[in-house]
């Protein structure tokens, strides 16, 4: 799917090759001009990773000619041609559209609804729990997927309640990461880049680059002149992980759209086992989102010194807007000890709450 602006084209041709054998299911096979409402008014920001809405942004309103054919095969047997696909209908808009079962981390059509291990499986009615309504059977899964499809979550919902974040929330979220970098470089006795550089004697950035080819490693765009790039955390700094030697080169709009995601919540499992190989993070390791526990526990143990002397310091007591940096670490903070293998194992919100009132 994309853009074709004022260009005319007869004929597309997609081609599907095979590393192994395996079978193909083709939903609601159609072409054509995609239209719709949303699409002509959108902020050009939202329309940046349209080409992964598929299929549930095909609103097709002038229909071009489909042909099939399995190049180099046998011609496809009559009772070779179904496969059957699991349909779930949105609440917005009311289509049946597929979804990837048994493999419901690699979507199709709606996003998952539990991902963090603690809320796994999930057990929210029409999430997790689907029924069908010809047959009253039930289906219940592990990561659940959302009530609106992407199509309708991305402009129904998060569009209309978001429509274009502030000068404010961007501050916020700068105070946040900025504090986030602060505290793992204080429990970690230094910045991890430059820890780096006295362990190998080279820079971060020169050796992530180096190790991806200049291409993004994601969609695999190459930078010219290795230039346009961004140095991305791999595991998300909103979850305390230092951008260290396990760092990943992609382009703007792969970081964009990975954003403080967990490796497992936004690779398919063929770049997991690629991003294990080049970072050297084990399988298990990326398949769990889970925290920083290393910087968790340290933490923990520094309590005392958190609340006194890193919460005293001028970064964390400035103000943006009305609000304290410090406040806005310890609720993102609490956030991610939410996100603990059992869950959070302090309040810290409360425990600030209990400092600030006794002085």
């Amino acid at each position: 799917m994309w853009n074709a602006g004022d260009e005319s084209h007869d004929e597309v041709r997609v081609v599907f090759t095979t590393k192994r054998s395996g079978r193909l299911a083709l939903h609601g096979l159609a072409c054509g001009i995609v239209n719709h409402l949303h699409l002509d008014d959108a902020r050009a920001v939202l329309l940046r990773n349209m080409y992964q809405f598929s299929p549930e942004a095909h609103f097709i309103t002038t229909a071009g000619k489909v042909a099939l054919k399995a190049g180099g095969a046998a011609p496809i047997a009559d009772d070779k041609r179904c496969a059957e696909l699991v349909v779930k209908s949105c609440n917005r808009c009311a289509r049946y559209l597929p979804v990837n079962i048994p493999y419901e981390r690699n979507h199709l059509s709606f996003s998952n609804h539990c991902v963090a291990e603690h809320r796994r499986p999930c057990k929210h009615n029409g999430f997790g729990r689907l029924r069908n309504p010809d047959t009253d059977e039930s289906l219940s899964l592990d990561y659940g997927f959302q009530l609106e499809c992407r199509f309708c979550k991305k402009f129904e919902v998060n569009a209309a309640h978001n429509p274009k974040r502030t000068a404010a929330q961007m501050k916020e979220d700068a105070a946040r990461r900025r504090g986030f970098e602060l505290l793992i470089e204080a429990l970690s006795g230094g910045t991890p880049q430059l820890q780096y550089r006295h362990e190998t004697g080279r820079e971060l950035a020169d050796d992530v680059l180096a190790r991806s080819n200049g291409c993004c490693f994601n969609c695999e765009k190459p930078f010219p002149k290795g230039r346009g790039w961004h140095l991305d955390h791999t595991r998300p700094l909103a979850l305390l992980w230092p951008l260290d030697g396990t760092a990943t080169a992609l382009c703007g709009d792969c970081n964009s759209e990975k954003r403080d995601r967990a490796p497992v919540e936004f690779y398919s499992p063929e770049k997991l086992q690629e991003l294990a190989e080049l970072t050297g993070i084990s399988m298990d390791e990326l398949r769990d989102p889970k925290p920083n526990m290393a910087v968790v526990g340290v933490l923990l143990k520094r309590l005392d010194w958190f609340f006194d002397e890193f919460l005293a310091t001028s970064d964390m007591t400035r103000e943006h807007d009305g609000k304290i940096a410090g406040e806005l670490v310890v609720k993102a903070l609490q956030k991610v000890l939410e996100r603990c293998p059992g869950g959070a194992p302090i309040d810290l919100v409360a425990e600030f709450n209990s400092r600030r009132s006794a002085g």
